[in-house]
């Protein structure tokens, strides 16, 4: 294990598949990923007193995540989340409402612990409700490096809440459609891709590094003095569930550990790759695994 740390904030829960239930939540699949790869990662979220909550303290002990800063609520359940796949791979995910992650509450206890490590990592999905989205406000002034996963999911999202979230991001992942709708709200130029992320950094000038993933046509790293594309490594998809928060671990993991750029984002590729390849987003793999990919 590495001496980087670095803390997930959000969401946990159980992703209803055909196959079956499997662990999820972006910050917690990213967490997950971080730790496989060898990065000290931890999740802040909360979960309910119930059997599904119970279950999954059992999973993050079972695949070796720390639970510490797992809250348990005696008020809210445990989030589950229903997710359909259709025949080109979309998927549609039908998000329970008013669950414990919603009031994840900010203690001096996280605010130590966010202000000691390297990198924050969240999304916009759990800034839906007051409490937690207070909470994440917070721990982002305490933050050495903020990286945001955007995660767009209608309706938990307006333009202004997005904004603001964009103003105190240093690291900024996001696809080609979420790229697209943030575009048609600030008016970017309907130009290149690159010329949109010059916009989106012109704009929101804390942003060092922008992400944008694009599916089977790979992924583009964008900053100030490089711009690299990886193409996609071809595999028989499973799921697509998880593979974007796969990537960004992958990523992180290597860039923070002072790999290249260009490195960090084909290891980046074969994982997102692998992960599409087995059902759920946080698959029980070795990292030896990942030698079949590519």
């Amino acid at each position: 294990m590495s001496d980087l740390n670095i803390i997930c904030f959000g969401e946990i829960l159980w992703d209803n598949l055909k196959e079956g239930k499997r662990l999820g939540g972006a910050p917690l699949n990213v967490c997950y990923h971080l730790n496989k790869l060898g990065v000290n990662s931890r999740i802040i979220s909360q979960i309910g007193a119930d059997r599904d909550g119970m279950e999954i303290l059992q999973e993050l002990k079972a695949r070796g995540i720390d639970s510490e800063h797992c809250a348990v609520s005696h008020t809210k359940p445990t989030s589950t989340v229903e997710v359909v796949v259709g025949k080109q791979g979309d998927i549609w995910y039908d998000i329970v409402e008013n669950v414990a992650w919603d009031d994840i509450v900010c203690t001096p206890q996280v605010e130590h612990l966010v202000a000691d490590s390297d990198a924050l990592v969240f999304g916009s999905l759990i800034t839906r409700s007051a409490i937690s989205r207070e909470t994440l406000f917070q721990l982002l002034k305490k933050s050495k490096f903020r990286v945001f996963d955007v995660n767009l999911r209608s309706p938990f999202y307006t333009k202004e809440l997005i904004c603001s979230l964009l103003e105190l991001t240093d690291l900024l992942k996001l696809n080609e459609d979420e790229m697209g709708i943030i575009s048609d709200w600030l008016a970017f130029p309907q130009e290149t891709m690159h010329e949109q992320m010059e916009h989106m950094q012109r704009c929101f000038p804390n942003i060092q590094e922008i992400i944008l993933t694009r599916g089977s046509q790979g992924a583009i790293y964008f900053s100030n003095t490089e711009q690299i594309r990886v193409d996609a490594h071809p595999v028989k998809i499973k799921d697509t569930v998880g593979s974007g928060d796969a990537f960004l671990s992958a990523f992180l993991a290597h860039k923070m550990k002072g790999t290249s750029i260009q490195a960090a984002l084909q290891h980046a590729s074969i994982l997102s790759a692998y992960v599409a390849s087995k059902s759920g987003a946080c698959p029980i793999y070795d990292p030896k695994d990942l030698l079949t990919i590519g």
